[in-house]
């Protein structure tokens, strides 16, 4: 059974008869050739018979054959109008066929419905051709879809079927509808069917099976016999111990599986059963173990297949329909079908308006197809688990599942099992603990409720503002006389079971008898989603009549009235949660509150009385937060369920008599409480007694049962033993603490902003975190070996305990302490540490597992570490910890460096020293060059820049400041291409003090990646890329004038581990004018280094001088096309002859001069350069692959009176230098034929200083220089070389010091 093997799968050819035995029938058999077998060949003057012609409209691909003839346009416009009318989903393929004479109307028309591609016949193009391109279009169109997002699932399917162990296989694929289960099945019975000896695949298969029985299928499928068999024995003949592979799809009654599985397992080893469901609960009915969840498509994906779905090619240039299809993307989730049918909906819509109010109809109106794949599992639930699909649909989308829990639960409707259900339907997810539906499913539900009628009163839940105004808005009809109201639209409500009104932008009165006929309300909610906005909801006569008594949800914001209705019965209730109210109380009188867990009455600013609450025995939750006038707690002693108590901000509470004995979060922040109560109060027997007479409806065995329990905990609950969290934040009276030692299961204490509280006497053993920030603390007692944050800032502690044992500790902020001098050690673990503004003297040695450090001003990077001003420290601690995080940072995870954005990974800043500079290797300057390893494009993570920056001592302000790094390459071709990042040394908006003295800053970045737009990494000729810095201000403009970078380096950040340094080069120092008397002496020095360099050296020394010097890169773009360098070899030689510096981190530096002597040299032979380009760049591929092997040179400038050295050595010739008044002289060691001694030397005498000679020394010495030469005359010389011009005397003899030849050497100014 292939994927075509089904109606969707259907081709159909549309054509004249003319074509019809001719280029139709050959289209059809290459179709067919394709494993496309279900082709339909439609021809106008035809009549199909009744199943062709439904194949023809089921059809998937309509292939259009438009004739030329003028006979048949209009028919065929009108019938191509037809199909793409008819059938949204069918995807048009249309073929211009033959001498068209219409082909310019044609494709006018197809233009006009957004059809593409036109395939058309052409002189150059075969018939046969072009039925190649129409079969692999109809191809593509047809199963392109369904492999979208396919092949990472099918490979762990594969794996999943392979970890399992030896015998019949099973596998489970679950999901949600339309997520794509079917087409994963049908991908893996293909990918796997030929490895068994039977196989079948049953779609649909509770119809199927009940159609056609299951023996019977089974034979059909599996042994393609068609007669009918209703036993199972004459199958298990057939099919004995054979391997079999069996897909039963869309399983939704598990006793089909069921027992299929149970008669069936006399299948051979090996054999493969694979089922599909959206319900959980077959599986487990057929234990199968093994089950695959199918996930969504990607975003990739999902814009893939939507584009393809909507026949556009790409997401368009315009800003608005881009966002319109993410807009769609997002809202369907991931979910195949979704995306599917929106495309299909939107395609041949071209105007932006015409899309969204498309999109906006199928959110309001969903197609049938997707609904009608959702109603079937939401019809298979019983009437409970209907009410609370639709409840969480309607009202409780992303809330708090214990939350949805409770109410359901006080409704009556069992969730604990019902969300259970709905889960294993796939009709709702509980992410973090959250509820959550699929959009798709949320609509669905909503539109069960708008399909029950059109009447708005009928509905059994509201939800949209306009149909809830619509019931209760009241309204005056002014005529002659008195006003007269009326009010007739809620008449007839009774069937309205839940209202959530969203006032936002909504001014109108409520009619006071609103709610009457709601006799059937359980959830009622009346709120603003815009905090921004204040609705005026009022009562026009300043009451209601009443609310309903099924009641479980009373949730009403900024509710206008004093009180609730006298009438209303709350026995139902379960939550009341009314904040920003007018009430004053909430009734007069009694009330049974049996039902009550949850009541929030926050920042009711007229409340006075709450005693009723008391009477709640069954409560949970007390949040009266902001209550501002309310003047005391009452007793609260005798509700054991109570387990929060929120009076943050009730200023006039002063004391709590009783606290509850099973309390878990007491918060008392800003309250005026004196004292904390850590014991209860026991009643007597009396007392208690009373209190149950009190409660109506109560009978006598749950008096005493009630009075029984309450006893034994008042026995046994003599302190706070159960309180999880304590909130004491800024209780400016509390002044002590008793000792809390004994509070075992209390996990936080808060006690910041408690300024005249100045002692603790003992921490809970188990506590994870304790605020003391603003208190009047000086020493703490030991902290409890489980702690994990400690925040004590603008404390005024002095010293602090030893917490290295603290292995839990993750965060400790103690800035702001300003008499705190020391800490003593650091938990191993800890992740956030700020001490800035404390007077440390010394810091302990720092954690590695470090990830933020303040020490000046707080920041929200990933990575920041802040020292600046810190000059206390040690340089060595300061040192050692950089060096420690940048080796870190380049093992940052490859997952991890996707998450980052605009920030830097990693920052650091600091006072520079002296010492400093040579651990981190910094260069002189604001520029430094470094070669990227070769594989870079698959091991490059980012960079690591290291800048140091001179602070000028007028300068006002540093808040702002940055460091602009610019990274500049060029291609192979001599484009210069470059990417700027700018970083700021603290966080914009922060007040900076005034930085005293030079500042290192360090940014590692993962975004510092060179790119030129496009999507592949670009070629970097050579991998030799160039970094300069500059120091900004916040809106990015240069402070050259204030600040100045005097030093600078740069770390290649690799995945791999492995050092990313030139190897082989070892440090040298580069010639620094600022150290050498005489500009023009090194100039020269550096001249002949350069001038004795093979040309494809020069090359490369000019590129990189030009590369540093950005406006001259495109000048070295002749040379460098087609050359192919060995970079390093040529960086060994530069280095050798001083004419670059290498640091032992792989940085290339070229001093200023040399950059100088680069760009004159360059430009000077620019126009030689262009007039023998060719030949040069010939001459230069053939140098750089037969590069001679270079000798180690070095170059020294020394004074006339010091020439000599160890050495001995024998003038052997002579040479005129261009440009200079002195020649050059070469000289050999003595000992070259004696010993084999291959150096030799060059010297020549400074045109600018003639005190000065240029000594170029050339290979080492390898002989025994006290040996004298053996069997050398004093004519060797003259008679290898002749008798030199420039010797007065003959020069009998060759050796001699060098003084002697040099002294002889004539001025040549004059000939000059």
């Amino acid at each position: 059974m292939t994927n075509c093997e089904n109606a969707e799968g259907f081709v159909c050819i549309s054509c004249v008869d003319e074509v019809r035995l001719s280029f139709a029938s050959h289209l059809s058999e290459a179709l067919r050739r394709k494993g496309i077998n279900n082709v339909v060949i439609d021809v106008d003057s035809d009549d199909l018979c009744k199943e062709s012609q439904e194949k023809v409209e089921k059809s998937r691909v309509s292939v259009m054959v438009l004739p030329g003839n003028c006979d048949y346009s209009e028919v065929w416009l009108d019938k191509f109008a037809k199909v793409l009318r008819k059938n949204k989903e069918q995807v048009v393929v249309p073929v211009l066929y033959g001498d068209n004479q219409l082909r310019g109307e044609w494709l006018s028309a197809l233009d006009l419905r957004g059809v593409s591609p036109i395939h058309k016949s052409r002189k150059e193009c075969s018939d046969s051709t072009l039925v190649e391109e129409i079969v692999r279009d109809v191809y593509e169109k047809l199963f392109s879809m369904e492999r979208i997002g396919i092949y990472p699932k099918l490979l762990e399917i594969e794996k999943m079927v392979n970890k399992q162990p030896f015998g019949i296989r099973c596998v489970g694929i679950w999901g949600m509808p339309g997520i794509g289960k079917t087409t994963l099945a049908k991908a893996v019975f293909h990918q796997m069917f030929g490895a068994f000896d039977a196989s079948c695949f049953i779609e649909d298969s509770d119809k199927s099976v009940h159609e056609k029985g299951l023996y019977c299928l089974l034979e059909e499928q599996l042994l393609k016999d068609k007669r009918t068999v209703m036993e199972l024995s004459s199958l298990r003949d057939r099919l004995n111990n054979k391997r079999v592979l069996v897909v039963l799809d869309d399983v939704h009654n598990a006793l089909v599986a069921e027992s299929f599985l149970e008669d069936f397992d006399w299948l051979g080893p090996e054999s493969l059963i694979i089922i599909t469901s959206r319900d959980k609960q077959v599986f487990h009915l057929c234990r199968i173990n093994q089950i695959y969840e199918v996930q969504g498509l990607n975003e990739r994906e999902a814009l893939q297949l939507f584009l393809m779905c909507a026949s556009l090619k790409d997401m368009g240039e315009e800003k608005n329909l881009h966002e319109l299809f993410v807009k769609v993307i997002n809202y369907a989730n991931g979910n195949p079908l979704a995306i599917s049918v929106y495309g299909r909906e939107l395609k041949g819509k071209k105007k932006l308006s015409e899309m969204e109010t498309a999109f906006l109809k199928l959110k309001r109106r969903p197609p049938f197809k997707i609904v009608d794949a959702f109603k079937s599992s939401y019809d298979t639930l019983s009437d409970d688990e209907k009410n609370i699909f639709l409840d969480i649909a309607c009202f409780f989308q992303g809330e708090n599942v214990n939350y949805v829990i409770q109410l359901l639960e006080g409704c009556g409707f069992f969730p604990h099992v019902g969300i259970d259900v709905l889960v294993e339907k796939c009709l709702v997810t509980i992410s973090e603990n959250r509820v959550r539906l699929h959009n798709l499913t949320q609509d669905i539900g909503r539109e069960i409720i708008n399909g029950e009628t059109v009447q708005i009163e009928r509905r059994t839940r509201l939800w949209e503002p306009w149909s809830i105004k619509y019931l209760l808005e009241y309204n005056e009809q002014k005529g002659i006389g008195e006003p007269k109201a009326t009010f007739k639209r809620a008449q007839g409500s009774e069937e309205i079971e839940g209202m959530f009104l969203d006032t936002s932008n909504l001014r109108f009165h409520v009619q006071p008898s609103a709610f009457k006929n709601m006799l059937n309300l359980r959830l009622l909610k009346i709120y603003c989603s815009n905090p921004e906005v204040h609705p005026v909801i009022n009562f026009p006569k300043g009451f209601f009549l009443s609310l309903p008594n099924e009641l479980r949800l009373l949730h009403w914001e900024n509710y206008p009235l004093r009180s609730l209705p006298q009438s209303f019965d709350p026995r139902h209730l379960v939550e009341i949660n009314m904040p920003y109210s007018q009430l004053e109380k909430l009734w007069g009188g009694t009330k049974n509150l049996e039902m009550l867990k949850t009541i929030r009455l926050c920042h009711s600013q007229n409340l006075v009385n709450i005693d009723d609450l008391v009477k709640a025995q069954n409560l949970e939750v007390i949040d009266i937060q902001g209550c501002t006038r309310l003047q005391s707690f009452p007793a609260a002693g005798q509700l054991l369920h109570l387990g929060v108590v929120n009076l943050s901000g009730c200023i006039h509470i002063k004391n709590v008599l009783e606290i509850p004995p099973n309390i878990e979060t007491l918060n008392l922040e800003g309250t005026g409480i004196l004292a904390l109560p850590l014991s209860t109060v026991k009643p007597n027997h009396r007392e208690l007694v009373n209190f149950l007479t009190e409660i109506p409806d109560l009978s006598e065995a749950s008096k005493l049962e009630r009075l029984t329990s309450l006893l034994e905990s008042r026995s046994s609950s003599q302190d706070l033993g159960k309180l999880i969290c304590l909130e004491l934040k800024d209780c400016s009276c509390l002044q002590s603490l008793p000792n809390m030692a004994n509070l075992d299961l209390l996990n936080v204490l808060d006690l910041s902003g408690c300024s005249m509280l100045n002692s603790i006497q003992g921490f809970p053993r188990f506590l994870k975190e304790l605020y003391l920030a603003g208190t009047a603390i000086r020493e703490v007692p030991q902290l409890p070996q489980s702690l994990e944050l400690f925040k004590a800032h603008g404390s005024c502690l002095r010293s602090l305990p030893n917490m290295a044992s603290l292995e839990f500790l993750k965060v400790l902020d103690v800035s702001g302490c300003s008499e705190l001098e020391t800490i003593h050690g650091f938990p191993r673990n800890l992740k956030e540490l700020d001490f800035a503004g404390t007077t440390l003297r010394e810091v302990p040695q720092l954690p590695l597992s470090l990830e933020l450090l303040n020490a000046h001003s707080s920041d929200k990077f990933p990575m920041h570490y802040t020292f600046s001003n810190f000059f206390d420290l040690s340089p060595q601690v300061v040192n050692d910890f950089l060096v420690k995080a940048l080796t870190n940072v380049k093992h940052i995870p490859r997952e991890y460096t996707q998450d980052i954005n605009k920030a830097p990974t990693f920052s650091f800043s600091a006072p520079s020293h002296t010492n400093q500079n040579a651990t981190l290797g910094l260069q002189l300057g604001s520029s430094v060059m470094t070669r990227l390893n070769p594989s870079w494009r698959n091991t490059l993570v980012g960079f690591g820049m290291l800048v140091e920056v001179a602070f000028s001592e007028d300068y006002c302000d540093a808040t702002g400041f940055g460091i602009s790094c610019v990274c500049r390459w060029s291609n192979k071709e001599g484009r210069s291409y470059r990417k700027e990042r700018n970083y700021h040394c603290w966080p914009p908006g922060k007040v900076v003090p005034k930085v005293r003295k030079d500042h290192t800053f360090v940014f590692c970045d993962v975004n510092m990646r060179p790119s030129t737009g496009e999507r592949s990494d670009p070629d970097i000729w050579a991998d030799l890329v160039v970094f300069e810095f500059f120091p900004i201000n916040q809106q990015t403009k240069s402070l050259n004038d204030r600040f100045t970078v005097t030093r600078c380096g740069v770390r290649v950040i690799n995945f791999t581990s492995g050092n990313t340094s030139l190897k082989n080069i070892s440090p040298v120092l580069s010639l620094d004018p600022m150290e050498v008397s005489g500009y023009g002496v090194v100039e020269e020095a550096l001249r002949v280094s350069y001038d004795d360099l093979q040309e494809v050296d020069k090359v490369l020394f000019l590129y990189i001088a030009c590369l540093f010097n950005d406006e001259d890169v495109d000048l070295v773009a002749s040379l460098i096309a087609g050359i192919d360098l060995d970079v390093i070899s040529g960086l060994k030689v530069l280095a050798d002859v001083s004419l670059i510096s290498v640091s032992s981190n792989g940085e290339i530096v070229m001093p200023w001069l040399l950059l100088k002597m680069g760009k004159e040299t360059l430009r000077r032979h620019f126009m030689l350069l262009s007039d023998c380009e060719s030949s040069m760049s010939e001459n230069l591929s053939d140098v750089s692959k037969k590069r001679r092997k270079s000798n180690a040179k070095k170059v020294v400038c020394v004074q006339a009176t010091n020439l000599e050295d160890e050495w001995s050595w024998r003038k052997y010739g002579q040479k005129e230098i261009l440009g200079s008044r002195f020649p050059r002289i070469y000289f050999r060691c003595t000992h070259k034929y004696t010993q084999g001694c291959l150096a030799t030397k060059q010297v020549e005498r400074s045109s600018t200083d003639p005190d000065m000679f240029i000594i170029t020394y050339v290979s080492e010495h390898n002989c025994n220089a006290s040996e004298p030469p053996y069997g050398q005359t004093d004519h060797d010389w003259d008679a290898t070389m002749g008798t030199s011009t420039n010797d007065p005397a003959g020069c009998k003899n060759g050796s001699g010091s060098i003084s002697q030849f040099i002294g002889e050497v004539p001025d040549h100014t004059a000939r000059r």
